[in-house]
């Protein structure tokens, strides 16, 4: 998921600083570091050129590879949703917040309505012109009790109802409740604009967006191509003619795929592929810090980790500097249980979880599960996932614990049974601690993994996110993650780096830690 993840962002009277994304880029030349603007230098040399097809190999991919925008959960579903549209803010270089289709976000004085002005000139692939009545349309879509839409409980503190339009560019959005930061809630993928009226079955055969590229196939499983859109709003961008998405979910098959010129890149190279292509010279490999966590999740509403002592039990038997060597490659670092590491409101002072085997057994005595046998659901779909698995099964037995590892096939791994896992793997992108909460551990979210359902803990999130006092809010972020960290079902082992392997012929990466590839910004990408 993009997990992933996923990325999001605030500009204005309520701004979220995040932290920096740095990046590298390794071409036959060891592993230096450089900024974003030298990054995107090193790619293919000169100016931007127009013209050619762009195929980008993707990790996932399967037969339920969607077109519509709001269901999308996979990173080719993500791929699709952010070049066919766009949305009203987006994580940008650095991690800077930058306004997309939104001219500006202005909240009242108790930030209990916002105030959105778009961008004028903004036109749909059908050329009708972009609308406040598209922005209503999308919201109230989102908002549907009838509907599976992945941003549901973004939008679960707006009064739908008391939506207005302003004029054709300028929109009021009521709250139900405070939110100091509203525009982190739209600025995720599946929280694109859609044109006004469009139906699902639009969406799913014949989607019409903003975006730099316009619809043209799609074979589940297989590839989706699209074609530039001419009129688009940012100014002689996309530079390249075509842009292929090829579902190549074997790694191996992907880098092969890259090497032999049949895809000009590819995200989610392996640790293993990247340390042995470096020095080769043959293609670019662009490694993007922070990246993603690829943690193990414990569903706390069933048996054995509806206990609290046993979820903290298989925290304690993580090796975490082990797990970061095995299954890393040594690249990257610890993580702490927690999402958001080096962003704005993460609780840097809780001590550092370390392995303590005799403290978990006596964990495991305590809640009756000595010697128990579970099940972990892993995959390849993230690298490093499979390896931290297996490792991790391997540190198990210390603490007298067998862990099983079912091997889920790439293509299914975010299917019917995600969500269902009782001890499965993820991976999640950066993206503002308070959105993360949102899509991950409150009632409602599209994502929760955890099955992390309390009432008092919605409203902790909800007081937080509604505070207006910068300290204040940082407090109550601080306490949110304290319980997380003391009950929680994740075990975050590890922050590892984005890797992506890059023909030596393209141009225009820059990173950016929301998603891989630069944010899937097909729009800046040129061939020489």
């Amino acid at each position: 998921m993009d997990a992933m993840s996923r990325r999001f962002f605030l500009q204005g009277a309520a701004s979220l600083a995040v932290a920096g994304a740095t990046g590298s880029v390794l071409a036959g030349c060891g592993s230096d570091s450089s900024s974003s603007t030298s990054t995107s230098a090193r790619t293919a040399s000169g100016s931007a050129t127009r013209g050619g097809r762009l195929r980008v190999g993707m990790s996932t991919g399967g037969s339920a590879d969607i077109l519509d925008p709001h269901l999308a959960v996979s990173t080719i579903d993500a791929a699709r949703a952010g070049n066919l549209f766009d949305r009203l803010s987006i994580l940008g270089a650095g991690n800077k917040v930058e306004l997309q289709l939104a001219e500006s976000f202005e909240p009242n004085a108790d930030a209990t309505e916002w105030t959105v002005r778009l961008l004028e000139g903004v036109t749909w692939h059908d050329g009708k012109p972009l609308v406040a009545d598209d922005v209503i349309y999308t919201l109230k879509r989102i908002g549907d009790p009838a509907s599976a839409a992945a941003g549901k409980a973004k939008v679960a503190t707006i009064d739908l109802g008391g939506l207005k339009k302003v004029d054709d560019r300028t929109v009021t959005i009521p709250l139900t409740k405070p939110i100091a930061d509203l525009a982190a809630s739209f600025a995720i993928f599946y929280m694109a604009i859609i044109q006004d009226g469009a139906t699902d079955e639009m969406l799913r055969t014949s989607p019409v967006g903003t975006g730099p590229f316009v619809f043209q196939s799609l074979d589940p499983g297989k590839n989706s191509l699209f074609s530039r859109n001419p009129d688009y709003w940012q100014s002689g961008k996309p530079y390249v003619d075509e842009l292929v998405l090829e579902s190549i979910t074997d790694p191996a098959a992907r880098l092969n795929a890259l090497l032999g010129g049949q895809i000009d890149m590819i995200e989610a190279m392996e640790f293993a592929q990247a340390k042995a292509e470096e020095s080769g010279g043959r293609i670019v490999i662009a490694e993007t810090s922070p990246g993603q966590i690829v943690p193990m999740t414990m569903r706390v509403d069933t048996k054995p980790f509806d206990d609290v002592r046993v979820r903290q039990a298989m925290r304690l038997i993580a090796d975490r500097d082990a797990l970061v060597a095995i299954a890393q490659q040594g690249l990257g670092e610890v993580n702490n249980d927690l999402f958001g590491k080096g962003l704005e409101f993460y609780n840097d002072t809780l001590p550092q979880r370390a392995q303590d085997i005799d403290q978990a057994k006596s964990l495991l005595k305590a809640a009756g599960a000595e010697g128990i046998t579970v099940e972990l659901n892993t995959s390849k779909v993230a690298p490093g996932m499979l390896e931290a698995a297996t490792a991790f099964a391997e540190q198990a037995k210390a603490a007298g614990i067998t862990v099983t590892l079912n091997r889920v096939p790439d293509a299914d791994f975010y299917g019917a049974n995600y969500l269902k896992y009782p001890f499965g793997m993820t991976q999640w992108t950066s993206q503002p601690i308070p959105s993360w909460l949102d899509d991950a551990v409150v009632t409602g979210a599209a994502f929760n993994e955890t099955a992390w359902f309390f009432p008092e803990f919605d409203s902790l999130v909800a007081d937080a996110r509604g505070d207006l006092d910068a300290n204040r809010r940082q407090e109550k972020y601080f306490e949110i993650q304290k319980k997380l960290y003391d009950e929680g079902g994740y075990i975050i082992w590890g922050q590892q780096p984005f890797l992506d392997g890059l023909s030596l012929k393209v141009g225009g990466f820059t990173p950016i830690s929301a998603q891989a590839l630069g944010n899937y910004n097909f729009r800046d990408y040129w061939l020489s």
